[in-house]
């Protein structure tokens, strides 16, 4: 009889524990729900001031750079045509 009632305790006590563990659980999320949905708020205004900006600067940058792209690797025969001209106006 003993036995049987020292189970029932055990039972009972398992049982309380994970009814409080399920409430605590959710007790935690409930607390944490602000915080999370002012991280998306934050989040989402990070990227239409700074992400959203900076690559429509990136994107302007990387157009006006594009000619120089297309003339560096002309840029040897460049130099070598301007020197042969310079040498030639110095004679």
């Amino acid at each position: 009889m003993e036995l049987i009632s020292i189970l029932f305790i055990v039972l009972f006590a398992f049982l309380f524990l994970k009814l409080f563990a399920f409430l605590f659980h959710a007790g935690i999320w409930l607390i944490a729900l602000p915080f999370k949905i002012l991280a998306v708020l934050l989040s989402v205004v990070f990227v239409f001031l700074f992400l959203i900006p900076l690559g429509i600067v990136g994107a302007v940058a990387g157009l006006l750079v594009v000619p120089f792209a297309i003339i560096i690797p002309l840029l040897p025969v460049i130099l070598i045509g301007a020197g042969i001209i310079w040498l030639l106006r110095r004679v």
